[in-house]
This record gives structure tokens, sequence and C-alpha cells, in this order.
């Protein structure tokens, strides 16, 4: 009997661990982001230097991709989207993948806003906060202060509600 109940309640212990632990791929969460001032962020040109110019877009979203990653073509529609809104500027970073790959996805997809392909260029931005994976997108303010970090693919409402 004492045995049969410790088994019991090792298996309820393991049962609990796995359902308090598990987070299925496709749900949206916070990731740490470590800037406290804002990251400089930007378009590379051919001096190397980077900018970003902001018409009459409320927010700026940075957006990790790769052409392999399943999520991030789900929510390339909802980029295409909230780039159209004219209240986002919308840019994509092509992260472990290749110039070339990145390039057919953007005919392939017909991506209306600006990506970085090249990963010396991403490296420079990707390093200055934390992330855990692809698809992962940061909503920044005008002044590249951080709002809110996703793990995950997104959606235009999701993105929307955080910035209302």
């Amino acid at each position: 009997m004492l045995k049969r109940n410790f088994v019991l309640l090792v298996l309820f212990l393991l049962v609990s661990a796995v359902y308090i632990n598990y987070r299925p791929q496709n749900i949206v969460e916070d990731v740490s982001i470590d800037i406290n001032n804002g990251i400089d962020l930007s378009l590379v040109n051919e001096n190397n230097e980077i900018t970003i110019e902001l018409l009459n877009e409320e927010y700026i979203i940075i957006n990790l991709w790769a052409s392999w990653c399943t999520p991030c073509i789900e929510e390339v529609e909802h980029l295409k989207e909230l780039s159209e809104s004219g209240r986002y500027y919308v840019l994509g970073l092509l992260v472990d993948d290749s110039v070339n790959n990145g390039q057919e996805f953007i005919e392939s997809y017909k991506l209306n806003y600006k990506n970085i392909l090249k990963q010396e260029n991403v490296e420079m931005i990707v390093t200055k906060f934390s992330w855990n994976g692809i698809p992962t997108t940061l909503l920044l303010d005008k002044n590249f202060i951080v709002l809110k970090s996703f793990s995950g693919p997104i959606t235009y409402d999701l993105i929307s509600s955080y910035s209302s």
C-alpha cells in the first residue's frame, strides 16, 4: 500500500510539473529585454551607418524571422497589414538564414516593409536585446524604447491591443 501511494505521488508530481511548464510553440509570451534607454536601430547604408526615418508612424515593429520558419510565414500577412496601416514602421531582421533565401522569401510573400538580410548588420541590432528564438517581435515607441516583446507569431490584433 505504501509503495503504491509513493508511486502515485511521484506520478502526480511528474504530471503536475509537465502541466505547469508546458507552453505550446505558437503562444505569444513576454521575453526579457536588456534595454533601459532604447536601442540604436536602423537600416545600414553604404557607410555602415544605421538610420530609420519615421514619417507619421507612431510605433516601430522589429521582427526576427527566417525563411524556413513556419510561424514566421503565418505572421507575414499581419506584418504587411501593420506596415500598410501607417501607424507602424516595420523592420524585418533575417536570422540564421542566407541572404538568397531571404530575398526569395521577400519576393515570394511580397513583403512591403524593409528587411535587413546581411548577418553582420542584423547582429548589430539583435545584440542590443534578449531574444529566445524566432519569430520574436518587438514593439517600440518613436524614441526606440521597447514597449513589449513577443516570442512566437504575432497578429495585427495582438500588436494593436498593446499600442492603442
